[in-house]
């Protein structure tokens, strides 16, 4: 509910910015070029955000294991463990004890985290940057063009 109420303006205001600013005989083409452009960010935005958190998570989980005495893990486990953590997981079985369950919760929960630290700043620095380019970039004529019919 809170993606729908906080991405709605912006969706409606960047349609109406694009596609208010093309001559009418372009109004389809920019509406379809700004669609295509929304698809894309959203995609290359996530894929992004995701590896800046899996970086983050890849090289602080080891270090906070290692920290916490546990015991090694073998690659495979290792990146067992991270692709638990990167989803928010903690890597615990019932039949661990609840001294083991509890350390290894709280590196998972820390770790993860710190990922998402990582991912938010970068997409306020994104979001940052969007927002300068939006406030320097002059708004065009073409709904005017349009209007006189390209006069």
């Amino acid at each position: 509910m809170l993606l729908g109420l906080g991405l709605s303006p912006v969706m409606v205001g960047a349609t109406e910015v694009i596609v208010g600013n093309a001559p009418v005989e372009l109004a389809g083409v920019a509406s379809g070029l700004q669609s295509t452009a929304m698809q894309l960010g959203g995609t290359l935005g996530t894929a992004v955000l995701g590896a800046v958190m899996s970086a983050k998570i890849s090289r602080l989980l080891p270090a906070s294991w290692h920290a916490a005495h546990l015991p090694a893990l073998t690659p495979a486990q290792l990146s067992e463990v991270q692709s638990a953590v990167s989803v928010g997981a903690a890597p615990v079985t019932r039949s661990m004890p609840p001294g083991l369950a509890r350390v290894i919760t709280e590196i998972s929960h820390d770790t993860f985290v710190a990922g998402m630290h990582n991912a938010f700043l970068v997409a306020a620095a994104a979001a940052l940057a969007g927002a300068v380019i939006a406030l320097i970039t002059k708004r065009g004529n073409g709904a005017a063009a349009g209007a006189h019919g390209g006069r």
